[in-house]
Order: structure tokens, then C-alpha cells, then sequence
């Protein structure tokens, strides 16, 4: 078993809000590993330990939930090949979203066991020149790194600080409910992330409309988050004043009022973090369902994308 240990602060809390017992994680990594291995259409798959404790603390280790979820995100990266297909970090357009920094998880945390903050900029991309899929996929790209490398994330969760200054009205328009439905079913169903809440800054017009599509399409459970003190979408627009408050300034890069560096040095630590895993990437490619060796009936991800009807609310733990 390989694994990084985590800090004192992060395994208090991973034992008393995931249900982690350090006793046990042996067993649950070999229980899933087995399961992988009597799974036709997952003969393929051959996740390292930290990938595997990354959906197993997710899931606060229920290992049902664990399958599920594994067995989701290797059938989308299947089924939605314009997430998690041609993922080289060298290649011209990734390059190019990488430099202008659309999704940029921050270094610092505000405690020992803070979730991680990530910032989202939906204005700093010409809606004429890339698509949501392409920063869709960068994004998840960096997730996964993220569920490799920390800790803060895996265990304690995410903040996301959604900027939506200079925001085109295009950016809007392909944000449909079709491409709602597949970036939802994969941070729902297949990616083992704790969201905790959303930071909505420089809303434009199109907000409301946007919003819709996405509430639409999320679980009851988490719609119920979104009323209760462990889920809280905030909509702070210019008011920065309140967002430090909430992150903390101890975090925050300048440009938000924050004391921890630029969003230039956070551009140029992913773009250099992406592509030093481009060996990675590249293995995998080969690393997804092979759904014409699936045994029985169409899995649950085939059935989201209308092989066995139609796309069906998502339940998260």
C-alpha cells in the first residue's frame, strides 16, 4: 500500500467526518481492486492506492458508493470523450487555455484543515475562439491532479470562487442544457469532490438563466445543500469585502484583496504543474469502460446519455 499520510488536522477530520479508519483502508483499497478485476468491461483500469483512497474518502468510505462512482467516471470518460480525450498538456489549444488561467485552484489554506479554494474566471476566454468543453476539460484535468496531490481537497473539500467579470453573453449561450447535463453527471456522479460552496462575483446578465439550467439538473440532496449551513452558494458580486471574509485574505491573491501572490504566479504554477504530468495523461487514455465487453445491461452512465432512456437526476452522499 502506498500512501502520502496526512496531517494530523486533516486525519482528525477524516476520521471523524468520512469515517475513515486507518486500520481498515488496506482492506477497502484490496475490496475495491477485486471488484475492478471481476468488471469485463473495466479490465483496463489500474488506479494507483491515492487514486483509488481518493474515491474511497469521497464516498466516506461506503464501499458501495465507492463502485458506483468508479464505475461512473470510467464509463463517462467513454461516453463524454470532449472531457477526457485528447488530454496531451503540450498540445496548442490546452496550452493556450492553460496560459489564460480559467480554473486556478489556490495554494494556501486559511487552517490545517481547510477545503481548498479554486478560482473560476469566466471571462478571461473568447467564447469565438474555445468552447465550455475545452475549459470543461482542463478543469477536470486539474481535478484530477488535485485528487492526487491534495489532501485539503480530497479530505476537507472544495470552495469555488465563480469570477464572472467581462463574461461574454456567448459564454451563456453554450452553456446549454445538453452540456449542463454531461459536466453535472461527472462532478455529481463520477468525481469524488465535496463541494461546499460557491462564491459568485461579478454576476452579469445571463446569471439567472445560467443558474436555472444548472439547478435543474442537480440532486435534491444537494439542492437542499444549497439551504444549509455545509453547502451555501453567496452571491457577493463586487462586494469583495464580504468574500475575504469568508476565504480569508491569507489565501487570496491580490487581485481579489487577498495577501498570497498574483493570478499571474498562479498561471504560471498550473500551466507548469498540468504539463509535468503529461506522461500521466497520456497512460490514461487507455484507462475508461470498454462497453462492449460490459456484461448484462447498459451501466448507469450509459443509461444517463439516453441508451436505456431518458437523463435522470444524479443522488450524492
Amino acid at each position: 500500500m502506498s500512501l502520502r499520510p496526512l496531517s494530523d488536522a486533516l486525519q482528525h477530520r477524516a476520521e471523524s467526518e468520512l469515517h475513515e479508519k486507518p486500520r481498515r483502508i488496506a482492506s477497502d483499497l484490496h475490496a475495491l481492486r477485486e471488484w475492478l478485476k471481476k468488471q469485463p468491461h473495466l479490465q483496463a483500469v489500474d488506479p494507483s492506492d491515492q487514486w483509488l483512497i481518493a474515491f474511497l474518502r469521497g464516498c466516506k468510505f461506503s464501499l458501495e458508493r465507492s463502485k458506483e462512482k468508479l464505475e461512473m467516471y470510467y464509463t463517462l470518460r467513454t461516453l463524454i470523450p470532449e472531457f477526457f480525450s485528447e488530454r496531451d498538456p503540450l498540445s496548442t489549444k490546452i496550452q493556450e487555455i492553460l496560459k489564460l488561467g480559467v480554473f486556478l485552484p489556490l495554494k494556501g489554506s486559511s487552517s490545517g484543515d481547510a477545503a481548498r479554494v479554486c478560482v473560476v474566471r469566466l471571462g478571461v476566454f473568447d467564447p469565438t475562439r474555445y468552447h465550455l468543453c475545452d475549459i470543461i476539460k482542463v478543469a477536470f484535468m486539474i481535478t484530477e491532479i488535485l485528487m492526487l496531490e491534495d489532501d485539503h481537497f480530497v479530505v476537507s473539500g472544495e470552495d469555488v470562487i465563480i469570477d464572472m467579470k467581462g463574461m461574454s453573453l456567448s459564454v451563456v449561450g453554450q452553456w446549454t442544457p445538453a452540456l449542463a447535463r454531461k459536466a453535472i453527471s461527472c462532478f455529481q456522479g463520477a468525481l469524488p469532490v465535496r463541494q461546499r460552496g460557491y462564491h459568485m462575483l461579478n454576476t452579469t446578465t445571463g446569471f439567472d438563466a445560467s443558474y436555472a439550467i444548472l439547478r435543474s439538473f442537480l440532486s435534491d440532496k444537494l439542492k437542499k445543500r444549497r439551504m444549509v449551513q455545509s453547502f451555501q452558494i453567496q452571491v457577493h458580486n463586487q462586494n469583495y469585502d464580504a468574500m475575504q471574509k469568508e476565504i480569508g485574505k491569507s489565501v487570496l491573491p491580490a487581485e481579489y484583496g487577498g495577501e498570497d501572490g498574483t493570478l499571474l504566479a498562479l498561471v504560471d504554477h498550473w500551466k507548469a504543474k498540468v504539463e509535468s504530468y503529461s506522461d500521466w495523461f497520456a497512460r490514461e487514455e487507455s484507462q475508461r469502460s470498454d462497453e462492449a465487453r460490459r456484461a448484462g445491461a447498459p451501466g448507469a452512465g450509459a443509461a444517463l446519455f439516453g441508451v436505456e432512456g431518458s437523463f435522470r437526476k444524479l443522488e450524492v452522499d
